[in-house]
């Protein structure tokens, strides 16, 4: 769940689940960092001289420059890209309403500072068709060290650092189920401090990133991400949870 503030937050989980019949206790645990997420993630598929053949064929990336501030075209334009990232830019002039020339200077701004673009795939198609989470913890004189290490671990694809029991929680990728296993018993001779709490199997992934996924893992629906810095959600909106 995304907030812009922990007041908001408040509001979210007051509102998302102790309304709800049948829900005696919550408990909320607020994520304090993120070292390394999907969007870094790598197949690896391709050697060295290959990645290098493609960075070099990329576009220069645009210069950066100081945010200003968010205002009515940046919250639209992140909208329409977190439904369909690539649209063209006449495209989002024409949903937009505004000129090419000032979609094109907005959106090389946001790309420079404050958005980046990602693509996924679907996780039975990637070879590593298994999904398991692994709640951690580690003492926190020992927890930057820890994360530092953790991006560098090839099963590792994402990793948050909580302000619970678990500081961080592990979302990893596997070959098979069995690896489960073999995945933690590597991570605690690499990260002899590291105690794993608690672990998880996805079963299914039913959303990834405001996509909708079938059984394979494919993109059938679409749920925009809310941009905090858009308007905020009023009591009675019925997606405050999108994120």
């Amino acid at each position: 769940m995304h907030a812009r503030d922990l007041n908001e937050l408040a509001r979210l989980t007051t509102y998302l689940f102790q309304t709800t019949p049948g829900v005696r206790a919550t408990r909320t645990h607020v994520s304090t960092g993120v070292p390394t997420e999907g969007s870094r993630w790598r197949l690896r598929s391709l050697d060295s001289l290959q990645c290098a053949r493609i960075e070099a064929a990329l576009p220069a990336p645009p210069a950066a420059v100081e945010p200003t501030g968010w205002d009515g075209l940046d919250v639209r334009l992140m909208e329409l890209l977190g439904t369909d990232g690539r649209m063209s830019l006449r495209e989002l002039a024409a949903a937009t309403e505004a000129g090419l020339t000032t979609v094109r200077r907005r959106l090389h701004s946001l790309l420079a500072a404050r958005v980046s673009l990602r693509c996924d795939l679907a996780r039975p198609r990637s070879g590593w068709p298994l999904s398991a989470v692994y709640f951690a913890s580690v003492p926190g004189q020992y927890l930057a060290d820890t994360v530092r290490v953790l991006p560098g671990v090839r099963e590792v694809r994402s990793c948050a650092i909580t302000a619970g029991p678990h500081n961080p929680v592990i979302d990893v990728w596997l070959r098979e189920l069995a690896d489960v296993h073999t995945f933690e018993a590597h991570l605690s001779r690499r990260l002899p401090r590291l105690t794993i709490g608690d672990r998880s199997v996805v079963l299914r992934t039913v959303k990834h990133m405001g996509r909708l996924l079938d059984h394979d893992g494919r993109c059938v629906g679409v749920v925009p991400l809310r941009n905090p810095h858009g308007p905020e959600p009023s009591a009675s909106s019925p997606d405050l949870s999108v994120g």
